[in-house]
């Protein structure tokens, strides 16, 4: 049984941000309608004002352009864009992740190969660049399917009624950590994300950042600490306590080494342990 996707792709623009802005999220449309299984594409754009260049853009390749009349944050674009969807497979996409035409077939089969995929909480591709070293492209040999420690938000799959059961997006961040938090709501329903091993594609990464943007980290670590303290570790990676997102015995166990690092190797370790998730945590 094949599967088909509708995909969701996040803009934000301000006035000061470089042609490259519009061009890269032009891009990324059009590859993915090199993309069989993806039968709905929506435009969310959060900016303050509708692009009519975009919106004719989308018209000419049979998408959806979708502006709300005012800015949007991050959470809220993914989410005002997911409701304009039809299909039982949704994906949340960045503006600067650029698909190939095997992305989603690679999904759709593993997807079709899983013992239960009522467990599905979440798939994500390898990606060529990634703040999770475990989502990080390397090598084949690390590219396996695998259960994830954590997603990143650049390209995310989600059955809809996965998606509405958490409350879509959480609008609590502006646009940083609401990954873990995604992460913790489908722990707390039993459900995994799992890495494609054999889904590809390429992130550009902090394309709109150097100029400015409707997220604000320092605010959004604050207030994910403040909710979830016992996931603080200092000197950690971005302070997080990586042992409660393990799966595995044998990562929990290997984590507990960490303490008897100096230091300035705690993070470098945890980042080891990341990047070997594939190998130590296998789907």
């Amino acid at each position: 049984m094949s599967h088909t996707f509708g995909v969701v792709v996040n803009y934000f623009s301000k006035p000061n941000h470089p042609i490259s802005v519009k061009y890269s999220v032009q891009f990324a449309l059009s590859l993915l309608k090199n993309c069989p299984e993806v039968t709905e594409i929506v435009l969310s754009d959060g900016s303050e004002n509708p692009d009519d260049q975009l919106r004719n853009f989308c018209d000419s390749l049979n998408m959806r352009y979708l502006h709300s009349g005012k800015i949007l944050s991050f959470p809220e674009g993914y989410n005002a864009g997911v409701q304009q969807l039809t299909t039982e497979w949704i994906v949340t996409m960045a503006s600067d992740v650029y698909v190939t035409p095997t992305t989603f077939t690679a999904i759709d089969q593993f997807i079709s190969q899983h013992k239960n995929p009522k467990q599905i909480g979440c798939l994500i591709p390898y990606l060529s660049k990634s703040d999770l070293p475990t989502q990080q492209y390397t090598n084949t040999m690390l590219s396996r399917n695998c259960q994830s420690p954590g997603m990143t938000f650049n390209l995310n799959v989600f059955r809809r009624e996965v998606y509405d059961l958490v409350g879509g997006m959480t609008q609590d961040y502006t646009g940083n950590f609401n990954d873990f938090e995604m992460c913790l709501k489908l722990r707390e329903n039993n459900l995994k994300v799992y890495l494609v091993g054999d889904s590809y594609a390429v992130h550009y990464g902090q394309l709109t950042l150097k100029f400015g943007s409707n997220t604000s980290v320092d605010q959004d670590k604050n207030k994910f600490y403040s909710n979830h303290p016992h996931l603080f570790e200092r000197n950690g990676l971005w302070d997080m306590r990586f042992n409660h997102f393990f799966e595995s015995k044998s990562m929990r166990s290997l984590y507990t080494l960490r303490n008897l690092l100096p230091r300035q190797l705690k993070q470098k370790y945890t980042v080891l342990l990341l990047k070997l998730a594939p190998l130590l945590q296998r789907s």
